[in-house]
């Protein structure tokens, strides 16, 4: 018996929502799920679930179309997606993980590959053919000693300094260019009452503390040999971030950013409809979240630029972004690895970087579209200074870490405070 099934469901949490979800929460959640069936042959069929974080409408776009593609060429399979905004999407995703029901696609970061991983419920990827495709920047990141692959990144984003050129001309002022200009030209703001710097919380701090922080790391020889004394603990990961803590905690104490607000500032949702309201000069956010700014329909003109924190020049950061895992105890594994091999395909991860705003992670690493990262783009093109704000070869809780250490610094934790949380996280 055969029959074809349509459809797309939206749905916004209540508590029907969040008993499906395996936990009992005291405040509502939001969730997109797309169910996505065609031919279905009951006698053969077999289902797959993709958990993530991504729930804006134009993103949902090319994982639709992903889903279908596969569909398509996989009949007797169907992929259903579910979608729960960051940060409830690691809540959920740890109770999952920790009752045993992890979904069979899940998408994962930094930490959260190094946790499960270690507790063996991610399934070794290294004998796709997606991970040959891969640019040499991310075949560096991804395998461990053993030469097993836990995620594979269907994304290289950058975090940068969006500017409102309109409102810097309107005061005579220009885009900086290295820490002595930024400096100048928020002072300048704080004198006229404006306080200069929008940011979130979650990772505006966080991106600046590891780019000021960590680029030396990215200077020497071999960066690699740095990172493992971290592992190891014969370098004090804690001292290095210690001149990005100083400057964080500097551009808080001198009236750049607004604490209370940063705090309340959810990321891609309050911090760019306050940036879009066109009366603060930048914005500390991650380049993806271009695309929505663009939706608030703001009456300026603006661009995302490289962090300008180095004494003479600037600092591009950059991070394998939504990466993708396989659940180790998946019923449907064989099923599942296909689904990430299919996302991986060019034209189909091409289609998913663009409504990312995000360049692609593979050896042709198309950049993305959205003109207003263009000044981010061309700094990359011309070979400026780039480092990797979560660096798998790291295998300390660095985002948790610098996550707890920012927000404590917007309660007004002095830097050396600061630098003892993450000297105890890290030892």
């Amino acid at each position: 018996m055969r029959r074809v099934i349509e459809r797309i469901c939206v749905i916004i949490s209540c508590a029907v929502l969040l008993t499906m979800l395996g936990g009992c929460m005291n405040h509502k959640k939001s969730a997109v799920i797309l169910d996505e069936r065609m031919e279905i042959a009951w006698e053969t069929e077999k289902e797959i679930t993709f958990f993530g974080f991504r729930t804006e409408a134009w993103r949902l776009v090319a994982i639709e179309n992903a889903l279908h593609g596969f569909m398509d060429e996989n009949p007797n399979v169907t992929a259903t997606y579910e979608g729960i905004k960051e940060p409830d999407y690691w809540d959920i995703l740890e109770k999952r993980s920790n009752a045993g029901v992890l979904d069979d696609v899940i998408m994962t970061d930094h930490d959260h590959v190094l946790k499960l991983a270690a507790e063996g419920q991610l399934a070794d990827l290294s004998d796709l053919e997606a991970t040959e495709q891969l640019n040499d920047l991310v075949k560096g990141q991804f395998a461990d000693a053993q030469g097993a692959i836990y995620f594979i990144p269907t994304c290289i984003s950058a975090y940068g300094l969006y500017v409102n050129y309109d409102l810097l001309e309107k005061h005579h002022q220009k885009v900086p260019q290295n820490l002595d200009e930024l400096t100048q030209v928020c002072d300048y703001f704080v004198k006229q009452g404006i306080t200069p710097i929008v940011a979130n919380n979650d990772h505006s701090l966080r991106s600046l503390i590891a780019a000021k922080g960590l680029y030396p790391v990215y200077e020497q020889e071999n960066p690699l040999a740095e990172i493992e004394r971290f592992n190891t603990g014969e370098s004090d990961l804690a001292e290095y971030l210690r001149p990005g803590i100083e400057m964080a905690a500097d551009m808080i104490a001198r009236g750049w950013i607004d604490p209370q607000e940063a705090l309340n500032a959810e990321p891609v949702s309050d911090d760019l409809e306050i940036f879009a309201e066109g009366g603060r000069p930048f914005l500390i956010a991650g380049g993806w979240g271009s695309g929505k700014l663009a939706m608030l329909n703001p009456d300026f003109s603006y661009g995302v630029h490289p962090f300008p924190i180095l004494e003479d020049d600037c600092i591009l950061v950059i991070d394998l972004n939504t990466c993708i895992s396989v659940n180790a105890g998946s019923d449907n594994l064989e099923e599942a690895k296909k689904f990430v091999e299919y996302i991986m395909q060019p034209e189909v991860v091409s289609e998913y970087c663009d409504s990312q705003s995000s360049y692609t992670p593979l050896q042709n690493n198309t950049p993305p579209s959205d003109r207003a990262l263009a000044p981010s783009v061309e700094y990359m093109q011309n070979g400026g200074n780039i480092m990797i704000g979560s660096d798998h070869n790291l295998k300390l809780l660095l985002d948790e870490a610098l996550q707890e250490c920012s927000t404590q610094l917007l309660e007004r934790m002095s830097a050396d405070q600061a630098v003892d949380l993450l000297d105890g996280r890290f030892n």
